[in-house]
C-alpha cells in the first residue's frame, strides 16, 4: 500500500526521519518513507550547474507491505508535530489509488528520485519525451521553456492538480534519425 502525507515546509526530512523511526518500532512489515526529489539544471554565474530539487515541497510518501490499512498507526503518525495530514479519500480510506497510486509506483520505480529526461521537439509539433523517467508523460506537458532547459508538467494528486517544473534535454529533429513520429508514440 502506498500513502502520501503533508507536512511542514522546510521540515520534510525531519519527518521522513521521524515516521521512519516510528514505523521501526511498530510494523513488521517492510516500508519506505521518501521525500520525492528531482534532478535540475541550475544556471549560476553563466554555467548550467546540476542541481538535486524537491518534487513536491511539504508532501513525503509511504510504501508499506502490511495488508489491512487498519494495521498502519496513521494516528501515531498524524500526532506528529511536523505532519499537517495524511491525504484521506472521501470514504475515509488513506491508501493510495487510481492516478494517485499510479503516480506514487512511478516514484517508487525511480527511487524517489527523478532524473533528467530526453524531449524531441519538431517546429510546429507538441513536444515527445523520448527517454528517461518521465517518459510517456507527454500529455501532461503544460509548458515548454526552451531557453531554460525545462518543461512543466502537471499531476493529480488527491484530486489536487500541481504543476511541476523539469529540466530536461532537448533533442531536436534534424539531431535525431530514426526517431518515431508523434503520431506513432
Amino acid at each position: 500500500m502506498y500513502f502520501c502525507l503533508n507536512c511542514i515546509f522546510g521540515k520534510e526530512e525531519e519527518t521522513r526521519i521521524r515516521i521512519t523511526n516510528l514505523l521501526d518500532r511498530t510494523v513488521d512489515e517492510e516500508f519506505l518513507v521518501w521525500f520525492p526529489k528531482k534532478e535540475v539544471k541550475e544556471k549560476r554565474q553563466g554555467k548550467y550547474e546540476t542541481v538535486n530539487r524537491p518534487m513536491f515541497s511539504n508532501y513525503l510518501f509511504i510504501y508499506w507491505d502490511g495488508e489491512k490499512e487498519l494495521d498502519f498507526p496513521f494516528l501515531d503518525i498524524a500526532r506528529m508535530p511536523t505532519v499537517v495530514r495524511v491525504l484521506r479519500y472521501d470514504d475515509g480510506t488513506h491508501a493510495l489509488k487510481g492516478k494517485d497510486l499510479s503516480f506514487a509506483k512511478w516514484i517508487h520505480m525511480n527511487d524517489g528520485f527523478i532524473k533528467q529526461s530526453k524531449v524531441l521537439v519538431r517546429e510546429g509539433q507538441k513536444v515527445h519525451i523520448t527517454e528517461g523517467p518521465l517518459k510517456g508523460f507527454d500529455g501532461n506537458v503544460i509548458k515548454v521553456d526552451k531557453h531554460h532547459k525545462k518543461i512543466v508538467l502537471r499531476f493529480e494528486l488527491g484530486g489536487t492538480f500541481s504543476d511541476v517544473s523539469f529540466s530536461v534535454d532537448f533533442i531536436y529533429s534534424n539531431a535525431v534519425s530514426n526517431a518515431p513520429s508523434l503520431s506513432q508514440a
